[in-house]
């Protein structure tokens, strides 16, 4: 929400929170990505909400993985964790794309960039009278002078029970369905007891890699013993130093000249 700050109060980014079992949602505008800002924010979500996790999954950023969040970690003794992988938390980016799309439409709609007054707008009212199965919670703001964004149209609690359904067929295109209409979280609750094999890896020196992975995931390399420069960053006489293509800058080495093609 960069763009829109000066419209906004001055809050550049909203932080996003859902909780996978009852699907209540939260989202708090942010002024900043601080380690200070994100752990306040946290904090108090926890006291209001009344409610704590066990686990909380979030990326590899610097806002969560910081002095300041670690310690509320800790104080809560919360099971902070990232997966490592470029695959997200797909609950909350599913609701995350949910939220943007409707606020795009509103702004096209009125041509509004003040995004405070989205939840309570025409065409939020419209989307959830056509989607049932998403329940609106009444929530009031945090501060009687701010319509903040962080009531996400109040809290939202998904009441949606699916069948079961008896073909893979069947399930395949609940499936479909259930992505497309806001419902992803049915297709864990179908697929719960299964439990689908995973990797552990080692780089090339023996070091584990942070992480696990599906096979899928998984692919032989046609010619193992090649690996891409993505820069040279030094020459000496007839050596190079040269950073690796898709690893970090631990890996960096020097190489003779003629085994750079």
């Amino acid at each position: 929400m960069r763009p829109y700050s000066y419209v906004n109060r001055g809050y550049y980014y909203i932080l996003t929170v859902i909780d996978v079992l009852s699907k209540y949602a939260w989202a708090v505008p942010l002024k900043s990505k601080g380690g200070s800002e994100v752990a306040a924010t946290i904090a108090g979500i926890i006291r209001e909400s009344k409610r704590c996790p066990k686990n909380l999954q979030t990326d590899q950023g610097k806002e969560f993985y910081n002095t300041n969040v670690q310690r509320l970690m800790r104080k809560h003794n919360i099971n902070h964790y990232s997966t490592y992988s470029v695959l997200k938390a797909s609950i909350v980016e599913r609701f995350n794309r949910t939220l943007k799309n409707n606020m795009w439409k509103m702004f096209a709609q009125r041509k509004l960039q003040d995004n405070s007054a989205v939840h309570t707008s025409r065409i939020m009212q419209e989307w959830f009278a056509q989607h049932p199965q998403i329940e609106v919670l009444e929530w009031p703001p945090k501060f009687p002078d701010l319509n903040l964004i962080e009531n996400v149209w109040a809290e939202i609690v998904n009441s949606w029970n699916p069948a079961h359904e008896r073909t893979k067929a069947a399930l395949i295109e609940h499936a479909k369905d259930a992505w497309e209409n806001l419902r992803h979280p049915s297709i864990v609750r179908h697929l719960r007891n299964d439990s689908l094999p995973v990797s552990v890896l080692e780089d090339y020196r023996g070091k584990s890699i942070s992480g696990a992975f599906y096979e899928h995931e998984l692919h032989r390399a046609r010619y193992p013993d090649v690996y891409l420069v993505e820069k040279v960053l030094r020459r000496r006489g007839d050596k190079v130093y040269v950073k690796w293509l898709g690893f970090d800058g631990s890996h960096n080495s020097w190489i003779h000249k003629d085994n750079a093609v």
